[in-house]
């Protein structure tokens, strides 16, 4: 899979540890922390660093593939869009936007580049995601990149239950 990939607005590029300390701003804002699954709030000091870190690792065993969403014009850090390979056949999409981004439609734009490029240079026939049904703006952007909805259920995420609510997109027939 490329390490780069470009929008008309954006360029989706590897993490460096120079972004952790912005990771740690955007993601350490507790609306964005509360709307996601993995992002703890408060974010602790060195966690941006071991998770960007840990890219490289599994990228090189096709096991991830995370990039930061960054301004094309200026190289600000917005986000971050990756996909998990949940199988050799399926992925699961994950991403976060620091708050000031919101609204914008950078998820929307970056997911579409990442999932036309996954179809186009990797075999997964389908690619899941899921999201906490409390995360509305998430689930608009998920409808925009074709997923639909396959199910509710209610589960544990950072000790306390919530709903969560699955996606799919299905490769089309070329």
């Amino acid at each position: 899979m490329d390490k780069t990939i470009t929008t008309d607005r954006l360029l989706l590029r590897t993490f460096t540890l120079e972004d952790a300390v912005q990771v740690q701003t955007l993601a350490g804002e507790e609306q964005v922390a509360r709307l996601t699954e993995n992002i703890p709030h408060p974010y602790p000091d060195g966690l941006a660093e071991e998770w960007i870190s840990s890219h490289e690792s599994l990228r090189e065993k096709d096991s991830a593939f995370v990039y930061a969403i960054t301004l094309k014009s200026s190289g600000e850090l917005l986000g971050a869009i990756g996909l998990n390979n949940a199988s050799h056949t399926d992925a699961d999409l994950g991403y976060w936007l620091g708050l000031p981004y919101w609204g914008q439609g950078y998820c929307s734009e970056a997911g579409h580049s990442l999932i036309q490029h996954t179809f186009e240079q990797l075999p997964f026939k389908q690619i899941r995601a899921r999201a906490l049904t409390k995360n509305t703006k998430s689930e608009q952007v998920l409808l925009r990149l074709g997923f639909r909805s396959t199910s509710e259920i209610l589960e544990k995420v950072k000790d306390e239950l919530d709903t969560v609510k699955y996606y799919v997109l299905d490769r089309t027939p070329s």
